[in-house]
């Protein structure tokens, strides 16, 4: 099995990339890398440029803020097969949070710039990944918004 193919099989079995066309696994593939890092290291820094998007495919990773008068705090863990660095997608291209991983971690990464030229080139690669990136967002807000109850709900003294 040649390399590209077992990236596009590896792909295939992540939340991200089950359900997008072949077509797109392979354009994936192709711009794809591999690698490994062990755990607490810090992949991405929040408020740096974002140069990839990533696939978890083993491990776990944390992804946290910096609050003021509270330090780091951690918004939610991300599981296999999720997404990580989409801001690289998005302009201005900066971290909206710090990765540290939480064990040691398989990663599939996407060359930022690449993969928006991609998908400005080809509609249905857009197509593609728009849905699977809107829904890593909405999960993002919802755990955001869940810390934001948990933090004012357990500060609050009486009733509204």
């Amino acid at each position: 099995m040649s390399d590209i193919t077992a990236l596009t099989s590896e792909i295939e079995s992540t939340w991200f990339g089950s359900g997008l066309p072949e077509r797109s696994q392979a354009q994936l593939a192709d711009l794809a890398r591999e690698y490994e890092a062990p755990a607490r290291a810090r992949l991405l820094r929040e408020g740096d440029e974002t140069r990839e998007l990533s696939v978890l495919v083993e491990g776990r990773v944390a992804l946290t803020e910096h609050v003021a008068g509270r330090g780091s705090v951690t918004l939610m863990t991300v599981e296999p097969g999720d997404v990580f660095g989409w801001s690289a997608l998005i302009s201005p291209y900066r971290a909206t949070s710090t990765v540290t991983t939480l064990e040691p971690v398989k990663v599939i990464a996407f060359d930022g710039a690449q993969l928006r030229e991609a998908m400005q080139s080809d509609c249905k690669l857009a197509a593609a990944i728009h849905p699977k990136l809107l829904e890593a967002l909405a999960r993002r807000l919802l755990a955001t918004r869940q810390q934001l109850l948990d933090l004012y709900g357990s500060q609050q003294s009486g009733p509204w």
